[in-house]
């Protein structure tokens, strides 16, 4: 199959009678070929400029996350933090297109062994595809290597996440407590407060998966109107003599002294071992084993 040099049609045959579709005809017989055909130097350029580019992109990362640190230190561990955090901000840019350019490239270094007369430059594009596939493993290795990290301090987040709305619950139970004297029957009841900021509203939506339990200690109330030596002898919240119950307040009067407030971990589910709860101010820890009127089954974990 030949192609007219005039209209660039393709026919059988020879085009000295002639081209078919312009009538063009050769004026003369057919150019010898080249003596010398010059070798190709665009594969081996691509692939060296996608292995520099890479390998610069990585390094700026690693430098800017060496540069946010509040002091500069190059020690080894620095240096692997360093490279994890610039892993974990390319692994959506960089990490993809290093994988795509070393399956491209190594398709066309392929090419290139195949016909090595037609190209020139094989030791720059070896360098330049061992540079990416390096890199590609690189963000690979360092991106799973900072998983278990970042699962761990996302834990930790949730868990101070539910803190700051526990301390914020026990805020308004406070505001509530020293305005009326008492504590709410229910969280309902803090919608009495003075709230222009929208504060308590936003508190009460975020903690309406929670529970929420008042108490009144009777074995304090009684020890307040005379039995001066036996108050000094047992506790503000006593264990097992005390008597903590919301059924009969309304009929005795008497006023909401203790509370617990409980919100569902990350599980979403209230009664199970992940549940975050604080009690008169402190955070609890570990789940509820004993009924609610024995609280010394609860270990205070870090007082307010």
């Amino acid at each position: 199959m030949t192609v007219c040099p005039c209209c660039g049609s393709k026919s059988e045959g020879d085009l000295r009678g002639g081209c078919a579709a312009c009538g063009a005809r050769a004026v003369g017989p057919p150019l010898a070929p080249p003596e010398r055909v010059l070798p190709g130097y665009g594969h081996a350029l691509l692939l060296a400029a996608a292995g520099a580019l890479a390998a610069l992109l990585f390094a700026a990362a690693v430098a800017a996350s060496l540069l946010r640190r509040e002091t500069l230190a190059l020690g080894f561990d620095s240096l692997l933090r360093a490279a994890e955090s610039a892993a974990w901000r390319l692994k959506a840019t960089v990490l993809p297109l290093s994988t795509l350019a070393a399956v491209l490239g190594a398709r066309a270094y392929a090419r290139m062994r195949r016909e090595p007369s037609r190209f020139v430059g094989h030791g720059a594009a070896r360098a330049g595809l061992a540079l990416t596939c390096a890199v590609a493993l690189a963000l690979a290795a360092l991106v799973g290597l900072s998983i278990p990290e970042r699962l761990r301090r996302r834990e930790l987040a949730r868990e101070a996440a539910g803190r700051a709305l526990l301390y914020a619950g026990e805020q308004a139970l406070a505001r509530y407590r020293e305005r009326f004297g008492t504590l709410p029957a229910s969280l309902e009841d803090l919608r009495r407060l003075n709230d222009p900021d929208c504060r308590v509203a936003h508190l009460l939506v975020a903690l309406t998966a929670g529970e929420y339990k008042p108490e009144t200690d009777l074995a304090s109330l009684a020890a307040g109107r005379g039995r001066g030596r036996a108050r000094r002898g047992r506790s503000a919240r006593t264990r097992a003599a005390s008597a903590r119950t919301t059924d009969d307040l309304a009929g005795a009067g008497l006023a909401l002294t203790n509370y617990e407030l409980t919100l569902p971990g990350p599980d979403g589910l209230l009664g199970t071992g992940d549940d975050q709860r604080i009690r008169d101010g402190r955070i609890l820890e570990g789940p509820r084993v004993a009924p609610a009127g024995d609280s010394a089954a609860d270990t205070p974990r870090a007082p307010r």
